[in-house]
């Protein structure tokens, strides 16, 4: 296992403690006033994160687009698949704008691959 994938399912790991815990724990700081930026940051993290441990991953045949499938496909999905959970924790609720952020996040991730992936060419 690569740093990209020991990062990213760190980072996959803290998503989920800090999004599922119930509302009222949550600290309320000036930073989350930016929610939908937030979302999308930490997606994008992800998503980058993801694509890179799959690129650099040393069995991967189909490289590129593995990587980007299994990078995206899964923040997008991971992304979704939280906040529905989230309907179910107390001081929570699913919000669709949360979801559309977690993925406008995961495709800059990838956008941010694209193009380091580019410069090293």
């Amino acid at each position: 296992m690569n740093k990209y994938l020991i990062g990213a399912a760190a980072w996959a790991i803290l998503i989920l403690v800090l999004t599922l815990t119930p509302g009222e724990s949550v600290p309320d700081v000036a930073l989350f006033d930016y929610d939908k930026l937030g979302h999308a940051f930490i997606f994008f993290v992800l998503s980058f994160l993801l694509i890179n441990g799959v690129f650099y991953h040393p069995k991967s045949e189909a490289k590129i687009l593995l990587a980007v499938l299994v990078g995206v496909i899964f923040s997008v999905v991971y992304g979704i698949a939280i906040e529905m959970v989230q309907s179910l924790i107390p001081g929570r609720s699913m919000d669709l704008y949360d979801a559309i952020a977690n993925t406008a996040g995961s495709l800059l991730g990838l956008s941010l691959f694209y193009i380091m992936n580019k410069l090293r060419t």
